[in-house]
């Protein structure tokens, strides 16, 4: 029975690698940037045979990561922590972790002497130089930008 599902296995594997090959046998343009004739896709890139020689060459293709919101802010650190009392610049994803929204990071609000970013849907508080939400028990971290 284990070797009948290890089979079934392997041929789903097999059939779904095999659909991420496509061959194109016209000119094609990428992203308005790479030109390709003869291109293979494989796993996202294009390659080439060379006629004469049988050579791949690798097309390379550029992919930016999504941009995300950013916030900056100058802080001092406002939970325990290794950091000195001092200023700090930190950058970070304007994303709130406890009520997952994007864009509502408010830089200190609330007038706190350390400076904190807070959320305006659910008024989570974060220190600006950890990341990590302002109560002791919580183990929720703001993401680096």
């Amino acid at each position: 029975m284990i070797f009948l599902v290890l089979l079934l296995l392997g041929v789903c594997i097999h059939i779904d690698y095999a659909e991420d090959n496509i061959t194109v046998n016209e000119s094609i343009t990428v992203d308005h940037k790479i030109n390709a004739t003869n291109t293979t896709l494989l796993n996202g890139t294009y390659y080439s045979v060379e006629k004469d020689t049988g050579v791949a060459k690798l097309q390379s293709v550029v992919t930016e990561k999504p941009k995300l919101p950013l916030v900056t802010i100058t802080a001092k650190p406002s939970v325990r922590s290794n950091y000195a009392y001092k200023w700090y610049t930190r950058t970070w994803v304007n994303y709130c972790p406890n009520c997952k929204h994007y864009n509502v990071l408010l830089i200190n609000p609330k007038g706190v002497p350390e400076r904190e970013l807070s959320c305006k849907r659910c008024s989570s508080d974060f220190c600006g130089v950890t990341g990590k939400e302002k109560y002791s028990w919580s183990k929720v971290y703001l993401k680096k930008g």
